[in-house]
């Protein structure tokens, strides 16, 4: 009787010693479980807000405001005074304003005619002054990007357009511009109205130019006046070369 009751009391003993094993063993992997659960919301979490703050990061730099460039650019020789349009000392009016408030006269109006006439009418009236070169380039600018083109690209025979296009082509010689790609542009639509030679001349005169001028900034090459300004002046010592070799 008693090896028996010893007997029932190791069996018991080792059962519930099972029973506790395996609970321990369940309710281990039970909290392996749980961590790993836990591990893994938190790391989602974390990517979420992650990704949260790179779309709003990005969303921040894309909501601000690029500065916009402008649609032409004046060129000034090394050290003028007028650089920015900065306005001549000692004058009660701006002569600078003077171009863009004829195009805001008119603006809208069909007849060119009246503009450039005025436009004419201010760089005759300036035509001695040390700032002249400024005024050609605004109104070349104004007249060709503006009126000229627009109506060339119309009527591609119209000699008055032509001859038109001839004048701001030579205003924007006179002033040394290197806006190379302006007078790219003015010289093949001259192509049949002046002489080769005359076309030649302008183009390697512009293309060596703007070659000549250093490098003096990222934004001589990486904004999209700078970089242009680099292709056509590159365009324009073809054609010269091309129309040279052809005579």
């Amino acid at each position: 009787m008693s090896l028996f009751l010893e007997s029932m009391t190791y069996s018991f003993s080792r059962r519930a010693l099972l029973v506790l094993v395996c609970f321990s063993a369940l309710s281990l992997s039970s909290c392996e479980k749980m961590l790993r659960d836990m591990a893994s919301k938190t790391s989602q979490t974390q990517a979420s807000s992650a990704d949260s703050a790179a779309v709003a990061s990005a969303s921040d730099t894309a909501a601000v405001p690029q500065p916009k460039e402008p649609e032409f650019e004046i060129t000034y020789p090394k050290g003028s005074k007028y650089v920015g349009l900065t306005p001549p000392a000692g004058m009660k009016s701006n002569p600078f304003e003077e171009i863009p408030a004829i195009a805001e006269t008119h603006k809208g109006k069909a007849n060119w005619a009246d503009k450039h006439a005025d436009i004419k009418g201010v760089l005759l009236q300036n035509a001695r002054k040390d700032y002249l070169f400024v005024l050609q380039q605004q109104g070349a600018n104004e007249m060709l990007r503006h009126e000229l083109f627009p109506h060339y690209y119309q009527d591609m025979g119209n000699t008055s357009v032509l001859n038109t296009i001839g004048f701001y082509t030579e205003q924007l010689m006179e002033a040394k511009s290197e806006d190379s790609e302006l007078i790219y542009k003015c010289l093949r639509a001259l192509k049949d109205y002046w002489s080769e030679k005359q076309i030649a001349a302008v183009a390697l005169a512009t293309a060596q130019r703007v070659q000549a001028r250093p490098i003096a900034s990222a934004a001589d090459t990486t904004t999209r006046n700078g970089s242009y300004r680099q292709v056509y002046a590159r365009e324009l010592k073809k054609m010269a070369n091309r129309l040279a070799k052809g005579s």
